[in-house]
């Protein structure tokens, strides 16, 4: 049970960072916040913004999240193989990584 919270929390902390600071969002003001959090961070979250940040201008998180894979890349004109190498792409810290930043030592 409390590896699973710390990996929930560390999960949730992950997408908030990801969403506030890194797209500078104000999450207080988004519709779909704290729902939002629902979605896989690597998956769905990080793969689908990372797309569409530097191809659209802006982007509501609540149009783009809910679609399948299939629908996302009709919607926005993106190859399904561009999206799989995105939801691949670990170049960040993986989830479970930030865990161990605020576990202390034994």
């Amino acid at each position: 049970m409390v590896n699973k919270l710390f990996r929930s929390f560390a999960s949730t902390e992950a997408k908030i960072k990801y969403l506030s600071k890194t797209l500078g969002r104000n999450l207080e003001k988004e519709k779909a916040f704290p729902l939002l959090l629902h979605y896989n961070y690597h998956g769905v979250i990080k793969a689908r913004c990372e797309l569409l940040k530097d191809k659209v201008k802006h982007f509501e998180f609540e149009d783009v999240f809910p679609l399948t894979d299939e629908q996302f890349c009709i919607a926005y004109d993106i190859s399904m193989e561009e999206l799989e190498r995105k939801k691949t792409d670990r170049s960040q810290k993986q989830e479970k990584d930030i865990l161990w930043v605020y576990v202390p030592a034994i």
